[in-house]
């Protein structure tokens, strides 16, 4: 690739990212005090990984987070005294502590259901559906490049 298209890709993607960044944050403002949690960006992710995998082990979140099991225990040991996790022994492994989502937990994330389907309704309703569909295949498409690449850094040890 010569400078210019460099530089006119360069150019592209920073405006790009200014826009997707300005965008959620408006997004964020606009719906985050509906939610009305005080929760921490790493309670969230911590909840997040909860969600999508209905039952996590500590170890499990541990790895996933890239931290201690000990930092992990600390967060769910919030979280469940909040009631957003619950924290049960494993029976088939007694030293291995479950995590699921707990009442508050459920709740915050059917709050959040409800927010994405008003942003779906709001503004990704007045784009056509090619457009919505070709915005996807997109993304499905850098995030397949990035996830390929990154393997391959991984692979070769860097």
């Amino acid at each position: 690739m010569d400078n210019q298209n460099e530089n006119e890709l360069f150019n592209l993607v920073t405006e790009i990212n200014e826009i997707t960044y300005s965008m959620n944050a408006r997004l964020i403002k606009e719906y985050r005090s509906l939610l009305n949690e005080d929760l921490s960006s790493k309670q969230i992710i911590l909840m997040d990984l909860v969600k999508k995998e209905s039952r996590l082990s500590i170890s499990q979140l541990a790895e996933l987070m890239n931290v201690t099991s000990s930092a992990v225990s600390q967060i769910v040991s919030k979280l469940e005294r909040e009631k957003y996790l619950l924290r049960t022994i494993n029976p088939n492994n007694r030293r291995e502590i479950i995590v699921q989502l707990d009442e508050r937990g459920h709740h915050y994330y059917s709050k959040e259901e409800e927010i994405n389907k008003e942003i779906v309704n709001r503004f990704y309703s007045r784009l056509k559906m090619e457009e919505v569909i070709q915005l996807r295949d997109i993304l499905v498409k850098l995030n397949n490049v990035v996830e390929e690449e990154l393997s391959r850094e991984e692979m070769r040890g860097e």
